[in-house]
Protein backbone atom coordinates (compact mmCIF):
# COMPACT_ATOMS: atom_id res chain seq x y z
CA UNK A 1 0.00 0.00 0.00
CA UNK A 2 1.33 3.76 -0.67
CA UNK A 3 0.37 7.12 0.82
CA UNK A 4 -2.98 7.32 1.12
CA UNK A 5 -5.14 10.62 0.64
CA UNK A 6 -8.01 12.23 2.67
CA UNK A 7 -10.84 13.30 0.61
CA UNK A 8 -12.64 16.19 2.20
CA UNK A 9 -13.63 18.67 -0.49
CA UNK A 10 -17.16 19.47 -1.18
CA UNK A 11 -16.48 20.89 -4.52
CA UNK A 12 -19.03 18.25 -7.04
CA UNK A 13 -19.47 17.14 -10.58
CA UNK A 14 -22.09 14.76 -11.44
CA UNK A 15 -19.13 13.08 -13.69
CA UNK A 16 -16.30 13.03 -11.54
CA UNK A 17 -15.26 9.33 -11.87
CA UNK A 18 -11.81 8.35 -9.40
CA UNK A 19 -9.32 5.67 -10.09
CA UNK A 20 -7.00 4.34 -7.90
CA UNK A 21 -4.25 1.89 -8.93
CA UNK A 22 -3.23 -1.68 -7.50
CA UNK A 23 -1.37 -1.13 -4.22
CA UNK A 24 -2.72 2.64 -3.50
CA UNK A 25 -5.40 3.27 -0.81
CA UNK A 26 -7.20 6.17 -0.26
CA UNK A 27 -8.67 7.68 3.31
CA UNK A 28 -12.16 9.09 2.84
CA UNK A 29 -13.21 11.09 5.79
CA UNK A 30 -16.92 13.34 4.75
CA UNK A 31 -18.42 16.16 6.64
CA UNK A 32 -21.74 15.41 5.28
CA UNK A 33 -23.66 12.32 4.53
CA UNK A 34 -21.53 10.48 1.29
CA UNK A 35 -22.02 7.68 -0.63
CA UNK A 36 -18.74 5.20 -2.06
CA UNK A 37 -20.36 3.71 -5.29
CA UNK A 38 -17.72 1.58 -7.24
CA UNK A 39 -17.87 1.70 -10.95
CA UNK A 40 -15.59 -1.02 -12.13
CA UNK A 41 -12.90 -3.76 -10.12
CA UNK A 42 -13.32 -4.58 -6.83
CA UNK A 43 -13.11 -2.20 -3.42
CA UNK A 44 -11.77 -3.51 -0.20
CA UNK A 45 -13.33 -0.99 2.18
CA UNK A 46 -12.44 -0.52 6.18
CA UNK A 47 -15.06 1.56 7.86
CA UNK A 48 -14.82 3.13 11.91
CA UNK A 49 -17.52 2.93 14.18
CA UNK A 50 -17.81 6.89 13.13
CA UNK A 51 -18.45 9.37 16.13
CA UNK A 52 -21.84 8.01 17.36
CA UNK A 53 -20.34 4.44 18.37
CA UNK A 54 -20.83 1.23 16.61
CA UNK A 55 -22.82 1.08 13.22
CA UNK A 56 -23.59 -2.24 11.05
CA UNK A 57 -21.52 -1.08 8.19
CA UNK A 58 -18.27 -0.94 10.64
CA UNK A 59 -15.15 -3.19 9.93
CA UNK A 60 -14.15 -4.89 6.59
CA UNK A 61 -16.04 -5.04 3.31
CA UNK A 62 -15.63 -5.92 -0.12
CA UNK A 63 -17.96 -3.87 -2.72
CA UNK A 64 -18.19 -4.96 -6.59
CA UNK A 65 -18.96 -3.24 -9.34
CA UNK A 66 -22.32 -1.56 -8.99
CA UNK A 67 -22.35 -2.01 -5.46
CA UNK A 68 -22.10 1.45 -2.93
CA UNK A 69 -22.23 2.24 0.88
CA UNK A 70 -23.23 5.15 2.75
CA UNK A 71 -20.97 6.58 4.88
CA UNK A 72 -21.90 8.96 7.89
CA UNK A 73 -20.52 12.43 8.75
CA UNK A 74 -17.17 11.59 10.93
CA UNK A 75 -17.09 8.31 9.90
CA UNK A 76 -13.77 7.41 8.65
CA UNK A 77 -13.49 5.15 5.16
CA UNK A 78 -10.57 3.37 3.70
CA UNK A 79 -10.73 2.26 0.03
CA UNK A 80 -8.25 0.41 -1.60
CA UNK A 81 -8.36 -1.85 -4.97
CA UNK A 82 -8.90 -5.43 -4.37
CA UNK A 83 -6.31 -7.44 -6.57
CA UNK A 84 -4.04 -6.51 -9.53
CA UNK A 85 -6.77 -4.22 -10.97
CA UNK A 86 -7.55 -0.38 -10.72
CA UNK A 87 -10.69 0.46 -8.86
CA UNK A 88 -13.14 3.19 -10.59
CA UNK A 89 -15.55 5.03 -8.41
CA UNK A 90 -17.35 7.83 -7.50
CA UNK A 91 -17.72 9.87 -3.95
CA UNK A 92 -20.99 11.42 -4.37
CA UNK A 93 -22.60 13.25 -1.48
CA UNK A 94 -26.45 11.94 -0.61
CA UNK A 95 -29.14 14.47 -0.47
CA UNK A 96 -29.92 15.08 3.51
CA UNK A 97 -34.03 14.56 2.65
CA UNK A 98 -34.83 11.20 3.25
CA UNK A 99 -38.27 9.83 1.97
CA UNK A 100 -39.61 6.64 3.85
CA UNK A 101 -39.42 3.42 1.84
CA UNK A 102 -37.20 5.51 -1.05
CA UNK A 103 -33.56 5.41 -1.53
CA UNK A 104 -31.41 8.46 -0.43
CA UNK A 105 -31.01 10.49 -3.57
CA UNK A 106 -27.37 10.69 -4.91
CA UNK A 107 -26.61 14.92 -5.95
CA UNK A 108 -23.14 15.46 -6.93
CA UNK A 109 -19.68 14.24 -6.55
CA UNK A 110 -16.93 15.22 -5.73
CA UNK A 111 -13.77 16.07 -7.91
CA UNK A 112 -10.85 13.52 -6.91
CA UNK A 113 -7.51 14.63 -5.49
CA UNK A 114 -4.78 12.48 -6.40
Amino acid sequence: MTASHALNSQQSSDQDRCRLGAGVARSLMPKTAMQLRVLSGRAWVTLNDGPHGWREESGDLLLLAGQSLNVAPGQHAVIEPLGHEALDYQWCRQDAARTAGRPVAVIACDACHA
